[in-house]
């Protein structure tokens, strides 16, 4: 007999369309069971709260069935919680749908509470600001009235007058005879003044007084006076300022007081004394 030969079959390839449709089947298949997982796990969800709702609702239903009973027997309840009263349907509905009544309150409060402060800040940022401190701040201006240039031989500047702009309020009172400025209300005081002299002294000079007491002094000079000229050859005239603060009490006055007694210039622009009021103090 022959011997039999050995027959070599070809591998079997499959066709790349059957890969590439097994491989669809499978994403399929993934996205299936997806699919009816996230479905079984949303039905299961809604079972349980469906559920736990029945079991309120069969609760409640029994709880007014049995008030119903007491008010149709008429007889006396067991106890305080089986009293009927006007209001227990209500307060069931109410605990059934948002809770015992300790939560509900804490809700209710926080809930307050946030549109309290929602109020208070909208109102902090509409509210519009005010046009200066008038309980705080005021002024008092005074300019020299002089019609020609003179000379103070008293050393007390008198004449002045209160300029219309002044925001004097109750914190200042004006003495035209004393020429002082009386101060009505405790604070501190900005106190400023200004003197234009014309003469040919080698220093002219002045100081704010309160009351009997100098508070600050001004000093001007003048340079190269020539000894051969007459005194109104050598006029010059000499700008003086001076300011500062300081608490003032109630009832102190505030003047200006000139040491030499020179001549000074009738501009009343040059010559002025004034107080501004930058803190209230008084209680």
């Amino acid at each position: 007999m022959e011997p039999s030969k050995s027959v070599d079959h070809a591998p079997v390839v499959v066709p790349s369309e059957d890969r590439a449709t097994r491989r669809r089947r499978r994403r399929h298949l993934r996205s299936s069971v997806y699919f009816v997982s996230v479905a079984a796990l949303f039905g299961g969800a809604c079972l349980v709260i469906a559920v736990r709702n029945a079991a309120q609702v069969t609760a409640l239903k029994q709880r007014l069935e049995r008030l119903e009973r007491l008010e149709e027997g008429g007889g006396a309840a067991a106890s305080v919680d089986d009293a009927p009263s006007e209001s227990m349907y209500h307060l069931e509905a109410e605990n059934l749908i948002w809770g015992p009544e300790e939560q509900r309150d804490d809700m209710f409060r926080h809930r307050s509470r946030r549109h309290a402060k929602a109020k208070e800040k909208k109102k902090e940022s509409t509210k519009k600001p005010t046009a200066g401190k008038a309980k705080t701040l005021s002024a008092i201006h005074l300019t020299l009235n002089l019609e020609e240039a003179s000379k103070h031989q008293t050393y007390i500047y008198k004449p002045w007058k209160i300029s219309d702009w002044s925001l004097r309020g109750k914190d200042y009172s004006f003495n035209q005879t004393e020429g002082k400025v009386k101060i009505e209300r405790k604070g501190l005081y900005y106190i400023y003044s200004q003197i234009l002299y014309h003469n040919s002294a080698a220093r002219s000079s002045y100081v704010i007084m309160v009351d009997s007491e100098t508070f600050v002094k001004c000093m001007a000079s003048v340079d190269a006076i020539s000894p051969d000229s007459s005194s109104a050859d050598n006029a010059r005239y000499k700008t003086c300022y001076v300011g500062a603060a300081r608490v003032l009490e109630k009832g102190q006055h505030v003047w200006i007081n000139d040491l030499y007694g020179h001549y000074v210039s009738p501009d009343p622009n040059a010559n002025f004394f004034g107080l501004v009021k930058i803190v209230d103090l008084d209680k």
